[in-house]
């Protein structure tokens, strides 16, 4: 089921005060969504990496604070993801675009959350924009 209105994720994804405006939030970026950006010269993601996900769910993300709390690597959340980037947006950021940050841990991975909002190729693009790399893609 999509959830992409700010009403549905009030409901079902409402958003964490606990969790800092600075918090980073770390996104798999997959091989097909990155690319050069000869503007900024360097490889970037592509907005299509921060859409929601394939299946309908909102936008999954790490939490780096608590992988950090738990002494672990960022690194961690790419096992099994041979050949992916992880890139990093603020949750302030993603806030600012009318979205909410969900704690949503995973039975594997307590740092999992959720970014639930409407996510035109606008709001898309921006997210792409801002992201910084926190582990490089191959070749970038």
């Amino acid at each position: 089921m999509r959830v992409s209105t700010p009403e549905d994720c009030a409901k079902r994804f409402s958003d964490d005060p606990s969790i800092a405006e600075g918090t980073a939030l770390l996104r798999r970026v997959p091989p097909r969504h990155f690319f050069l950006d000869e503007n900024l010269g360097r490889l970037r993601p592509s907005s299509a990496a921060f859409e929601d996900d394939e299946d309908g769910d909102p936008m999954s993300v790490y939490r780096q604070d608590i992988i950090d709390a738990e002494g672990g690597n960022a690194r961690r959340v790419l096992a099994g993801h041979e050949g992916y980037g992880l890139a990093s947006l603020l949750t302030g950021e993603v806030r600012s675009k009318n979205q909410t940050v969900h704690t949503s841990p995973l039975p594997a991975e307590p740092s999992h959350a959720s970014v639930c909002g409407p996510k035109p190729k606008s709001t898309c693009r921006w997210f792409a924009k801002q992201a910084v790399w926190v582990v490089n893609p191959p070749g970038g």
